[in-house]
């Protein structure tokens, strides 16, 4: 029964629970989709929006972390923090960014220029405050992103610093 309400659950909370291969859990997610209303087999994500553009979680799991889109409007930087023990992967699926890092304590800023034309991942490195900027004038930047831990807004391990020192 509990594996059943955390299937229920999931549009509200976003985790996923366990279901390893062949497990009963698996044959019973399965079984419980193939059942679903047609009004239940879609829902609505929670999109943080604001003049920079939008950040949507999509996906949580317990042990395997988060997924989650960000839109940023052209022009726009986003991120300027660290963490501890976080670590993120960014993955820009639509438009052209320069992702920066620099190691806190440190001037040398590592640059990755990256688009949606030739999609690959940049960690985020801990340790590292980050950004990303959207380097088009005219178009929304789109970037999927993964972080090996959902986000606990009681311990946000997120620490502001620009990239740059100015």
């Amino acid at each position: 029964m509990e594996l059943l309400n955390n299937f229920k659950a999931q549009p509200q909370t976003l985790v996923m629970p366990a279901i390893p291969g062949g497990s009963f859990a698996k044959k019973l997610y399965s079984t419980y989709l193939s059942y679903l209303p047609k009004e239940a087999a879609s829902f609505e994500l929670k999109m943080n929006v604001d003049d920079r553009g939008s950040f949507t979680e999509l996906l949580k799991t317990a042990d395997h972390g988060q997924f989650s889109v960000n839109i940023s409007k052209p022009g726009i930087t986003k991120g300027q923090h660290w963490h501890n023990t976080k670590w993120e992967i960014f993955i820009v699926v639509s438009g052209e960014a320069l992702i920066q890092q620099r190691k806190i304590g440190t001037d040398e800023v590592l640059e990755f220029r990256v688009s949606g034309e030739k999609i690959e991942a940049v960690h985020m490195l801990p340790g590292y405050t980050h950004n990303i900027i959207n380097l088009s004038q005219t178009q929304d930047l789109v970037t999927v992103m993964w972080a090996n831990e959902p986000f606990d807004p009681a311990h946000p391990d997120t620490f502001y610093e620009a990239v740059e020192n100015q």
